[in-house]
């Protein structure tokens, strides 16, 4: 079973130092570590270059976001050939042996999951991170295939530290490098798991700062904004089932609202939402399958 270990990194130098050492001492270790670096301007490049040489680098030049780097990223792995990619952010910590666990559990699954996601949990390791907690899945079936595995089925995951089947990957686009930051992993993981189920893994540990919630959004408004339109569109595209983008809208106009006295300019968060509407009702991200990019290179 090879596995390609897939970092995604935008100048966070010493944080990427600490996965990659963490990444590195895996046992098993990854087959490869694919470090797709998005226009670092600290030494993060020179980092990789210098103190892990034998880490695969690729560099695409500019902040194309996480959703654009975990596009290539996938990309990158399935070109290579491998079975499974490990994706993760910079400022991801895996524990001591957790990705042997993933494996063991893709090894004896009678139907091959789409991903196998870890427990985020924090910096050091003894709570679940409440930004990653994992979303169970309602279907009683693949609740009884998960829990002969000793897991939880559930129905996406974050970019921290999740085992993507490549061959199920392969066959469908790649993460939408439209959304740039926020919910591109919900959406690809929710793909992966309509097509098998989705494993929550809890002997598998990554840690990951909990980051404390900014009431002054600024600018980003907009990518949340249109990001869960985009997402709701998709889900109502993929499952048949009747959503009302319009009430998503609505909803997001109400938590909007609640934002508001703690945004310094006004002007921008009224801009910010306003071009998120606009944009999440009007437009969908554009799909790209595997082996595009490589050859938008050519």
């Amino acid at each position: 079973m090879s596995v390609a270990a897939v970092i995604v990194s935008y100048n966070r130098k010493e944080l990427l130092r600490r996965c990659l050492t963490s990444v590195a001492a895996q046992v098993p270790a990854p087959d490869e570590i694919i470090v797709v670096d998005n226009g670092s301007t600290d030494g993060s490049v020179e980092l990789v270059r210098s103190e892990f040489p034998s880490a695969t680098l690729f560099e695409t030049g500019s902040n194309i976001g996480g959703a654009g780097g975990f596009a290539w990223g996938v990309e990158l792995a399935i070109s290579k050939g491998h079975e499974y990619a490990w994706l993760m952010d910079d400022d991801a910590e895996p524990a001591p042996d957790s990705l042997a666990p993933l494996l063991e559990v893709a090894a004896h699954a009678d139907v091959a999951p789409g991903f196998l996601a870890s427990a985020v949990k924090d910096e050091d390791g003894d709570e679940l991170n409440p930004g990653h907690l994992p979303a169970v899945d309602p279907s009683p079936e693949k609740q009884l295939r998960a829990r002969a595995l000793g897991c939880i089925a559930i129905t996406h995951a974050t970019f921290v530290g999740v085992l993507v089947n490549l061959r199920m990957a392969a066959t469908m686009p790649l993460p939408h490098r439209d959304f740039f930051i926020w919910l591109d992993d919900a959406e690809y993981t929710r793909r992966l798991a309509r097509r098998s189920v989705g494993l929550f893994v809890p002997e598998s540990v990554v840690k990951h700062p909990v980051k404390a919630a900014n009431p002054d959004m600024a600018g980003r408004l907009f990518y949340y904004v249109r990001n869960h339109l985009w997402l709701t569109k998709l889900d109502t595209e993929a499952t048949g089932l009747a959503g009302s983008v319009s009430a998503k809208a609505a909803d997001l106009v109400r938590f909007a609202a609640t934002i508001l006295p703690a945004s310094r300019s006004k002007k921008l968060w009224l801009t910010s939402l306003s071009r998120g509407l606009w944009q999440g009702l009007t437009t969908s991200p554009k799909p790209v399958m595997p082996g595009e990019l490589l050859a938008s290179k050519e």
